[in-house]
Parts: structure tokens; sequence; C-alpha cells
């Protein structure tokens, strides 16, 4: 069963309640006692491959620069 974040509509309190997809339970904040709503919860992206960071992108110009001034140094 996958983990769903709650968040208090009066004082912001969060707190992770664990139920089924289909499911739709109504939560009530354990700090005021209002109904709490269900959020995106956080998550962690990680990139791979390239094209991703600044250094990535210099490491190419870089590379068609050279080629360039070496095909024309040819002609």
């Amino acid at each position: 069963m996958p983990m769903y974040r709650y968040v208090c509509e009066d004082c912001g309190y969060e707190k992770m309640v664990m139920h089924g997809i289909n499911e739709t339970p109504e939560v009530i904040c354990e700090e005021c006692g209002s109904r709490m709503r269900r959020t995106i919860g956080r998550v962690g992206i990680i990139f791979k491959g390239e094209g991703f960071y600044i250094t990535d992108s210099r490491k190419s110009s870089k590379k068609e620069k050279s080629t360039v001034s070496s095909s024309e140094e040819k002609d």
C-alpha cells in the first residue's frame, strides 16, 4: 500500500498516511482537529546522461569551435 502526504487546511500540520489507492479516508488533524487534504509528496529526482549539467553544454560548444577552426584551416 502506498504512503500519502496529508496537510491540514488550517494549521499546516503534515502527516503521512498509508492506505489503498481506491480508498479516500477522512483524515483529521492531530493538532487542531480540522480536516486534512491529500497533497503531492516530495519526490527526489536524479538526472542521468548528458545535457543536464552546465559543464556538459560547455564541452559540446568547445568541440564545435575546435572542429570548425580545424576545417577552416584545411580550406
